[in-house]
């Protein structure tokens, strides 16, 4: 028994070290720091890094009050990740793509999914899925993040999210009623090219933290605020709970 028990842990080791080296690799030329040694959870970026990210929030969310960045150091995490990407790569004549997404969510749960991760299985509605939901328009993402949640501080997660087979939910339906994506998808997609939900674990990792301070000025001037379909008053926050998909919804 203790053998076996030993064996599992020295492989844990060797899958982790293993992924310690390749993000190393990955991250080096974003990171303040270049060596594995005493590399904190959430580590700071150098001066291009932060540019670089600030500038990939700012594409899409260009009003974000960014107050800082922080890139995610979880290599054991990171090893399941490239394992599950491996596997996904197994099934000849299908090619695995590699997206960076966002996810909002209060700075709470932000560092509660460095410890539990983004568990689909909190899901509550099944808005294009029961699973979880990522954006590639981090001003999306924020607008129909959570509006219950009392914290002003938010982070954007910005997760490297692994797709190989993607169904799109027709316009006509929003996806409500679906639990898991039909056939040999692994992800679906709204049909306005924004939203993805992903089902299985492993196939999406928190590479940044952005944080940022939640503002009335966010909604009302996102591209995506309709007068009449988000109600605005003042300085406070109406939930949009149709679009929520989490318990604790997040997006």
């Amino acid at each position: 028994m203790n053998s076996i028990s030993n064996s599992d842990t020295s492989r844990k080791s060797m899958l982790t070290a293993h992924a310690a080296g390749h993000f190393l690799k990955r991250a080096s030329s974003l990171s303040a720091v270049n060596e594995n040694t005493n590399r904190p959870l959430l580590g700071e970026l150098n001066i291009n890094g932060y540019n670089q990210i600030k500038q990939l929030v700012h594409k899409t969310f260009p009003n974000c009050n960014i107050s800082k960045i922080r890139h995610v150091y979880a290599p054991q995490m990171y090893g399941m990740y490239l394992l599950r990407e491996e596997e996904m790569k197994l099934d000849v004549g299908k090619s695995v793509k590699e997206k960076m997404l966002f996810h909002v969510t209060p700075e709470s749960r932000a560092i509660e999914s460095l410890k539990s991760g983004l568990d689909w299985r909190r899901t509550n509605r099944n808005k294009f899925g029961r699973g979880v939901s990522f954006s590639d328009n981090a001003d999306y993402a924020n607008y129909y993040a959570d509006n219950y949640h009392s914290e002003d501080t938010r982070v954007i997660i910005i997760c490297s999210v692994l797709v190989r087979d993607t169904y799109v939910i027709p316009r006509k339906n929003d996806g409500n009623t679906l639990i898991v994506p039909p056939n040999s998808a692994d992800t679906t997609m709204s049909s306005n090219g924004h939203v993805y939900v992903k089902f299985n674990d492993n196939e999406f990792y928190p590479m940044y933290f952005v944080y940022y301070e939640r503002r009335p000025e966010h909604l009302k001037k996102s591209k995506f605020y309709r007068a009449g379909k988000r109600r605005y008053q003042g300085d406070d926050y109406e939930p949009y709970s149709r679009h929520l998909h989490y318990t604790d919804d997040d997006f």
